[in-house]
């Protein structure tokens, strides 16, 4: 069994979310902490596959993990991260925190595990 850190790490993305890695607006992934996205796993250097959905003939963007940040809340994340590098569409960071509530499906004002990272592309 190869290590985690050996293979690459397969993230599904939104149509919309994948269209902002490959043009370059986006540069960082935002998830709930947990099972895959977590410090054992996302590790910096892994290279990343980033695919359109789940389906195998999906387009897929592929790069290194550049760098991890875990948060306990959106708003703590946000002070870490710049917020139009996850969401570039959002006007400022109160609007990047609703639609990461929308996509996440978290309540803004509860303390949830959150993990962040990086993507170098090729």
């Amino acid at each position: 069994m190869k290590s985690p850190s050996t293979d690459r790490l397969f993230v599904p993305l939104a149509t919309t979310p994948f269209e902002w890695f490959r043009t370059g607006q986006k540069r960082w992934e935002l998830r709930r902490y947990g099972r895959q996205y977590t410090e054992r796993h996302v590790i910096p250097g892994r290279r990343i596959e980033l695919r359109k959905g789940y389906q195998a003939g999906a387009d897929a963007l592929w790069g290194t993990v550049a760098r991890t940040v875990k948060a306990g809340s959106l708003h703590d994340f946000f002070e870490l991260v710049p917020f139009n590098l996850v969401i570039p569409p959002a006007r400022d960071q109160a609007e990047a925190i609703q639609i990461a509530v929308s996509i996440l499906g978290i309540n803004e004002f509860e303390p949830t595990p959150l993990f962040g990272f990086e993507v170098q592309l090729h």
